[in-house]
């Protein structure tokens, strides 16, 4: 099924360990952009559902269109969102390494899991018709592994986030002093 959030899992986990080196916006954006023919396919019927695009060539071309386009999207956001929130500090600006490895993971991650899961995918065309990637008896295991990718990586960024004082444990509350006197 297009738009699968079972992708984003090995995104979360990327993003968990290597924060920013890694951008989390542009894996989801290649994710989506991937499965623009499928959806499409589906919608009109049409088989096979994953065809030219969920090739390694595929994959490369998406993921340098969505790192060329998604950077600037991603970057003229974060301008927007400062003037609108009136916060005129220093603005996010996305590197060019955490843009590349989002986009490029994005879609070789995306391609690799749709490999081992559907039956119509071809991820060597156009040298071989042959998919040795596809395991259809391992289909838990690998929803299993997509679950705990994220998992795991909400717990990396949550204790990230502990450590460097972004989220308080325990959250003030003016309630909950004790009074003296």
């Amino acid at each position: 099924m297009p738009f699968t959030p079972f992708h984003c899992g090995a995104g979360l986990l990327l993003k968990g360990i290597a924060p920013r080196q890694f951008s989390f916006s542009m894996f989801t954006i290649a994710n989506i952009a991937m499965d623009i023919e499928p959806l499409y396919n589906i919608w009109h019927l049409k088989a096979p559902i994953h065809g030219p695009t969920h090739t390694l060539s595929g994959a490369l071309i998406i993921g340098t269109i969505t790192l060329l386009l998604g950077r600037v999207m991603i970057n003229q956001w974060w301008r927007f969102y400062a003037k609108l929130t009136a916060d005129y500090g220093p603005t996010y600006k996305l590197s060019w390494v955490a843009a590349f490895s989002g986009a490029l993971l994005g879609t070789f991650s995306h391609l690799l899991l749709d490999a081992i899961m559907h039956a119509d995918m071809h991820p060597f065309r156009p040298l071989s018709d042959s998919n040795p990637l596809l395991m259809p008896d391992r289909l838990l295991e690998l929803h299993v592994f997509c679950i705990l990718a994220t998992v795991c990586g909400m717990v990396l960024l949550l204790i990230r986030a502990v450590l460097q004082g972004e989220m308080p444990v325990f959250p003030r509350n003016e309630h909950n002093k004790s009074h003296q006197g």
